[in-house]
């Protein structure tokens, strides 16, 4: 692929995907600052893996694959515990009408009923769900089969819809 054409798909992913890597980041590692640099570092790989000109079948599923790997990289060498203090903070309500709030309170009650479920679980439904991404880009990302990954987000979402009614 000639120089212009590499740009060119390196721009258009990076419009496309940019605002999910970031928000991927920063669901895992709490800090706007770090979740920048992992993003930006993500985008950086993927440059020199498209000027080296090595083919990727799915760019979304390659940018998650890297980011996960930097970030669990991370947590390795800082061994923190903070990968979900981002919810620890709360959810600030978007607007003040009664349906804002409700939906907002049910989104937190779900949130925390995720902080219960294991970490595969979490990170597959957070994939999904907050991110968009096909049980099929999920299994890429997370070197699983997507039948795995399907049973998984079933369970995971039969654990959440139990937990909710038991606490009814």
């Amino acid at each position: 692929m000639d120089s212009v054409k590499t740009k060119e798909l390196f721009l258009e992913t990076y419009d496309a995907h940019a605002d999910a890597i970031f928000r991927f980041c920063l669901l895992k590692v709490s800090s706007r600052e770090r979740a920048q640099d992992i993003t930006q570092e993500t985008f950086m790989r993927y440059w020199q893996t498209l000027r080296s000109g090595e083919r990727i079948q799915n760019h979304r599923a390659y940018l998650y694959t890297v980011s996960r790997n930097l970030i669990t990289d991370w947590y390795r060498r800082k061994k923190e515990s903070s990968l979900d203090e981002i919810t620890d903070t709360g959810v600030e309500f978007a607007g003040t009408a009664d349906t804002d709030i409700t939906t907002q309170a049910e989104y937190s009650e779900i949130l925390g009923v995720m902080q219960e479920l294991d970490d595969d679980t979490r990170e597959i439904l957070t994939l999904r769900f907050v991110e968009g991404l096909t049980p099929q880009d999920i299994a890429k990302t997370l070197k699983l089969s997507a039948n795995v990954v399907s049973v998984r987000i079933h369970r995971g979402l039969k654990k959440i819809q139990d937990r909710i009614h038991a606490h009814e």
